[in-house]
């Protein structure tokens, strides 16, 4: 049995290291301002700034650099306090800002640089997982999100999340997930924490990576075989409180590499885990309030102080429509003191929220997600205190026995990451752009070839040939499918929908396929209405849905088999079907099909190819045409794929 751990995550510490001039730029700009006349504004970018360069730091084993930042949020922090900034103060926030750049210059040339590669799946994967707090609240929820979405990029047969008691004497299994099995367990155990490879990551606090064990050691159970395993401890708050475990039936399978992955994923879910425990926290408290008053309000104190140092604006509010709870960063969003915002009404609060927008109509679903107890999540723009983007959360808050307290809504400014996210989208784009010319002209290259252009070619020198020309249309598809998601994703896909006969766009796609679906021996069957019918669509992008749609379902059929195309009106929309005799789709996995670089499984991936953005597109696409794309399937009984598009006239196709 071979052990090693892991800090770090090369191609991630580079893209880390890349951007640290960004963020440093941003505290020279915050205090230049500063200096010339002092703002409550200016001296809390300062110290939001530092301090998420020491979180990040920190996860990155970049030590020094964060204990430098650290400085540089303690003195801001002054500031803020204080509302003011004297020329010492000043001069020493200088001084520890030349620290941050001297340490970020040794971390950058320690650092090798790194292309951006195939990170694309797993870097959307980390994305995720840093907003899992987004969508619920409940520590069960977060794992099994997580596990899901590690699952997408780590190959495992068994994960599990075992947690700590609080006198850490023992773990306990909380959340299990194996592949073989069905899924989540309801398994249960407790272990000592001498115990076991776990016990021992947890003691120790470092990630563990195992080459070979018996089977029959703890993560995975088939006796007589070896198997290989990862050990990630999970902090919150600085104390090891469980740890995250991965394990593969065949030995070896893990490289220095997937652990460093793992490491960098498991930090993203104690950041979750983080605010997890803190937003059920307040809604805890709140409960407590009515019958120990006294005793509660000592924590009180001690917890709001703990949500005012968060850089996210978070409000309570009560069944009674009253504000209940605000913190500083709240209070300064609705430009009002927070003793004014406690116990202020709702429509007053958003009254005053409604001049922080951009615009004041992105205001109306937060109203009705608290009028009808639903949850919120979005992305909203302000305009004051300074201009941002920020994620807003709005969800019910519930005690033990189900019944609804209030709403927590919480603003978290994610103007960075908006521009990352934007960069990154620039970047996709323009090296597509970039590789689609080469590429095409190697493909030209190579087809004249074949076609004899330089002489009589031997069998073994085509067969070359055409393998190098089927793997450039590989990529060529896929730089055009990337370049299709960062329009979309951009927004800078213009769709103008008219008429367009749906037997014609089919028939095109279906034509464009032909040849595929031959070389696969599957058939491919159209059941048209007796009726002609036209579709509210744009002819190319409608082709580009059903083309693939219809090889995805040649992908995945069997030889001799069919793949059936229909279509017929349904009130005022019409609905086109994609089916196949395919193994079928497991009911969990219809909706996340639909996610970017989403395959069934690695197998799969391996077997038929692609990138898994065909029904990513084709799904954007249809949205933007003001339709619906779904699936439906059973397992061993194929799958079918619908496509709503709203009804018209082929006399509307040609009125001027």
């Amino acid at each position: 049995m071979s052990v090693t751990g892991s800090d770090s995550l090369e191609a991630i510490r580079a893209q880390f290291a890349a951007g640290l001039d960004g963020r440093i730029e941003a505290m020279r700009s915050s205090l230049s301002r500063l200096e010339q006349a002092f703002r409550a504004e200016d001296a809390d970018a300062l110290s939001r700034t530092a301090h998420s360069l020491v979180g990040t730091a920190a996860s990155f084993g970049a030590e020094a650099l964060a204990e430098a930042a650290r400085e540089l949020e303690n003195l801001a922090l002054g500031f803020s306090a204080r509302k003011s900034c004297g020329a010492e103060e000043r001069a020493a926030a200088a001084t520890a800002l030349a620290g941050i750049e001297e340490a970020a210059r040794k971390y950058q040339s320690a650092t090798p640089s790194t292309e951006i590669g195939s990170l694309a799946a797993r870097m959307a994967v980390v994305g995720e997982l840093t907003s899992l707090i987004n969508a619920t609240f409940d520590l069960q929820e977060i794992f099994r999100s997580a596990i899901l979405k590690v699952h997408r990029v780590l190959d495992f047969r068994r994960a599990s999340v075992v947690l700590t008691d609080e006198a850490l004497r023992h773990y306990y299994l909380h959340t299990v997930y194996d592949s073989l099995r069905g899924g989540f367990l309801m398994d249960q155990a407790v272990f000592s924490i001498e115990q076991g490879l776990t016990g021992e990551a947890i003691r120790s606090g470092r990630p563990i990576r195992v080459d070979s064990l018996p089977g029959t050691e703890g993560i995975l159970s088939q006796a007589g075989r070896r198997v290989s395993a990862m050990i990630i401890p999970l902090r919150v708050g600085g104390r090891v409180m469980g740890a995250l475990n991965f394990g593969h039936e065949n030995s070896g399978r893990y490289t220095a590499e997937d652990l460093e992955w793992a490491v960098v994923l498991s930090r993203q879910i104690e950041t979750a885990l983080y605010y997890s425990k803190l937003l059920s926290t307040i809604a805890q408290q709140r409960e407590d309030l009515a019958r120990q008053h006294a005793a509660v309000q000592r924590q009180e104190h001690q917890l709001e102080a703990l949500i005012d140092a968060s850089d996210a604006a978070i409000m309570l509010v009560g069944r009674d429509r009253t504000i209940v709870y605000a913190n500083a960063m709240m209070a300064r969003l609705a430009g009002i003191p927070r003793e004014a915002v406690v116990g202020a009404t709702l429509d007053r609060i958003h009254h005053l929220l409604g001049g922080s927008f951009a615009d004041r109509a992105a205001l109306a679903p937060q109203e009705r997600a608290i009028s009808l107890d639903e949850p919120l999540n979005d992305q909203v723009e302000i305009a004051f205190p300074s201009r941002a983007v920020c994620k807003r959360v709005v969800a019910p808050v519930r005690d033990r026995d189900d019944s609804l307290i209030g709403h927590i809504v919480l603003y978290r400014d994610v103007t960075r990451e908006v521009e990352a996210e934007r960069m990154k989208s620039e970047f996709v784009s323009v090296a597509s752009h970039e590789l689609r010319t080469p590429m095409t002209s190697m493909k030209t290259a190579l087809s004249l070839l074949l076609a004899g252009a330089a002489g009589p070619l031997e069998a073994r020198a085509r067969e070359l040939l055409e393998i190098g020309v089927r793997n450039i249309d590989r990529l060529i598809r896929l730089v055009g499918d990337l370049l299709d998601l960062s329009r979309i994703k951009a927004g800078r896909m213009e769709l103008h929908p008219e008429p367009v006969s749906l037997e014609q766009a089919v028939e095109f796609g279906v034509e464009t396929v032909r040849a595929f679906a031959a070389d696969q021996t599957v058939k491919i069957e159209l059941r048209p209405p007796p009726e002609p019918l036209w579709v509210l669509a744009t002819q190319d992008r409608l082709v580009q849905v059903i083309v693939n749609l219809v090889s995805n379902a040649i992908k995945f059929s069997s030889q001799g088999t069919h793949v059936v195309i229909r279509w017929w009106r349904e009130d005022d929309w019409v609905i086109t079907e994609v089916a196949d005799e395919g193994p079928g789709i497991p009911a969990d996995k219809l909706r996340t099909i639909f996610e970017p670089f989403r395959q069934l499984d690695s197998s799969s991936t391996r077997g038929h190819g692609g990138a898994g953005l065909g029904l990513t597109i084709s799904q954007d696409i249809v949205q933007a045409l003001g339709g619906e794309l779904w699936a439906e399937s059973e397992v061993g009984k194929g799958s079918r794929f619908f496509v709503r598009l709203a009804v018209t006239t082929e006399a509307a196709a040609r009125s001027p």
